[in-house]
């Protein structure tokens, strides 16, 4: 009869497999040397546990980032079966909580340094906000004068369980319209909306 015993190192328990582990997960020098020098079944599983709950909070943003990646191949997909573009409907839209920053800009370029500066805002959302849906809103002044190239606040969608938002857009009816191109289109087909809504 052969009984067949796994050696630590066979099994990932050799002080070298441990360090290595352990750095990959940022654990400090100290601590490393800390559990070299006491090393026992109930150091480990607490260990074990401890690197495991760390590998959740890595895997998190990943797991985020698929949903929304998910999403978005959805949207395209629904873009690319629509066949009456820059035609105002209405639909009923839920609640959605926004962040945003307060600068008025015109230009496409300046559209597009807000939402650098915006995702610059949290490093640990940059990799979740790039692929988030982003707005910005007109400003009122500008609007009221029939000028719909004045942009401010410009924002990013966040899912409904994130803590840290700035507002909240309530549920309501909304007039919407999709169009293919950039910035440059966007005041004749605002024009348009505002006669749609006026009436």
């Amino acid at each position: 009869i052969w009984a067949i015993h796994p050696t630590p190192k066979e099994v990932g328990f050799s002080p070298l497999a441990v360090i290595k582990d352990l750095r990959k997960l940022n654990f400090s020098i100290n601590q490393i040397k800390a559990y070299l020098e006491d090393r026992n079944i109930n150091t480990t599983i607490e260990l074990m546990e401890k690197e495991i709950d760390l590998i959740e909070k890595e895997i998190m943003p990943l797991v985020l980032l698929k949903k929304d990646l998910e999403k978005k191949v959805k949207v395209l997909k629904d873009f690319q079966k629509i066949d009456d573009y820059e035609k105002i409907k209405i639909e009923k839209i839920a609640a959605r909580k926004i962040i945003f920053i307060e600068e008025s800009m015109s230009k496409e370029e300046e559209v597009d340094l807000a939402f650098r500066k915006l995702e610059a805002r949290n490093d640990s959302k940059l990799f979740l906000f790039a692929n988030k849906d982003m707005g910005v809103f007109i400003e009122e002044e500008s609007m009221k004068k029939g000028d719909y190239t004045v942009y401010e606040n410009a924002f990013f969608f966040v899912d409904d369980n994130e803590e840290k938002y700035n507002t909240i857009l309530p549920e309501g009816y909304f007039a919407t319209l999709v169009y293919k191109g950039g910035y440059e289109k966007s005041q004749p087909l605002f024009e348009k909306m505002m006669e749609f809504i006026i009436g």
